[in-house]
């Protein structure tokens, strides 16, 4: 019998986590986008700047659940979510 997703997303932690960054870091972008093109409100140099994080969180938070859920060696998938941290604090650094 096969697995659903919220099924699958409880016997894999790290999967659940990645998810959960992809999803949020995908709605912070999708915000952002909302007020640069449907609100017509142009974003700063800074503002462009401090989207740069999202655009290597969000593939490498997907990269990192698709391992999880074919059960790739822990130490890659900690090395995806060192990464992640990483560019969250220059991130945050550039805010």
């Amino acid at each position: 019998m096969k697995a659903t997703w919220n099924e699958q997303l409880r016997r894999e932690p790290a999967a659940a986590a990645a998810v959960a960054i992809f999803m949020l870091s995908a709605a912070t972008i999708l915000g952002a986008w909302y007020f640069q093109y449907v609100l017509k409100l142009p974003p700063c140099p800074l503002c462009l700047e401090e989207r740069l994080p999202y655009h290597i969180v969000i593939p490498l938070s997907l990269l990192i659940a698709i391992a999880a859920f074919v059960r790739a060696p822990r130490a890659l998938i900690t090395v995806g979510f060192v990464a992640i941290v990483v560019a969250a604090l220059c991130g945050a650094a550039l805010a």
